[in-house]
């Protein structure tokens, strides 16, 4: 039998977790959803087999998340993924391999407060068997996670924190919501974010070479184009030669869509997933019209220190956000 939700969703699993008897599977972008992991931790308790499986990334690491370490420490098996080499985007779980929960719904606060989610529950014998073959080759393939330690936002790699700053703070807002961080924590967040933005603008980049500086690869943004998802938009082709500024129009691909990530990409593969990530702009609160209706515009300038600034523009709303990132490695001097 096969059943939807788009309500109630963690304690439909919940309740699948304390059902369990035997193991569960999981296979998740980002969980930080304390209620979930304590449940997980009882069905290990209870003497259930829990793997799990995450992206090695800020979110399910940083300093107010979730201790893994107490996952390891009762007997549970972790597995990360590096997301620089694939975003492992996957929401999945199984349960005593007879019944599985899918759909789009992370393990997260923001995924329970903030966003519109969906989840099937199936016990189709041929798709749970799926699945299971699936997270299997997914785990054989990863390296299982023996210590564990979490990341402080302060020590995290700049340019790595402002590419997925987008994703903290959501996070934290929800957190936040919850009271399970302050708002003096939501605070040191921006804090940390604006400090580095403003280094970055105050850095003098010199450079011996500067003749015809020129873009090594194509810079774009991950799109749907002839409705096909997750394809390449060029916005400034590779071999153009810097300074240069460019202006893409683009549109919702859904009704009464109510947010949109603008996700910039460096790289010349048509398929946006084989494109390296640089940054994510993400706009809220759009108006509820049907699919293209909304109007939004990317303009995209690069100088010639490597030195990138995006402004997503919602036409309609005037909605606009900016960010400005250096990526001096895309430029060939």
């Amino acid at each position: 039998m096969i059943q939807a939700y788009f309500s109630n969703i963690r304690n439909i699993i919940l309740n699948e977790i304390h059902n369990s008897k035997r193991d569960i599977s999981i296979a998740v972008a980002w969980f930080t959803q304390r209620d979930l992991f304590n449940a997980i931790i009882g069905a290990i308790d209870r003497g259930v087999n829990v793997s799990l499986i995450l992206i090695n990334d800020i979110i399910n690491r940083n300093e107010y998340g979730l201790d893994f370490s107490l996952y390891l420490q009762k007997g549970g098996k972790l597995c990360f993924v590096d997301s620089k080499k694939v975003l492992m985007h996957n929401k999945f779980c199984l349960f005593d391999g007879h019944l599985l929960i899918t759909g789009s719904y992370n393990w997260t606060y923001a995924a329970e407060q903030r966003n519109a989610e969906n989840i099937i529950t199936t016990d189709e014998l041929n798709v749970c068997n799926d699945y299971t073959n699936y997270f299997t080759s997914l785990w054989n393939g990863l390296t299982e996670v023996t210590e564990y330690s979490r990341i402080r936002l302060s020590d995290i790699v700049e340019d790595n924190f402002l590419q997925e700053y987008d994703d903290i703070i959501e996070e934290y807002k929800s957190m936040e919501n919850s009271n399970l961080i302050s708002p003096e924590t939501l605070k040191t967040v921006y804090d940390l974010k604006n400090n580095i933005a403003i280094t970055k603008l105050a850095t003098v980049v010199s450079q011996d070479k500067r003749h015809n500086p020129t873009l090594k690869l194509n810079v774009g943004m991950r799109c749907r184009i002839n409705n096909i998802d997750n394809r390449t938009l060029n916005i400034i082709k590779q071999g153009q030669t810097l300074p240069f500024t460019n202006t893409v129009d683009t549109c919702t691909v859904v009704d009464n869509q109510e947010c949109i990530v603008c996700d910039i990409l460096f790289g010349n593969n048509d398929n946006a997933d084989n494109n390296k990530p640089l940054l994510k702009i993400r706009l809220e609160n759009l108006p509820k019209l049907k699919a293209g209706q909304v109007k939004l515009k990317t303009k995209v300038t690069i100088d010639t220190n490597g030195y990138m600034h995006v402004e997503f523009v919602c036409i309609n709303t005037g909605i606009a956000k900016e960010a400005v990132y250096n990526f001096p490695d895309i430029i060939n001097y």
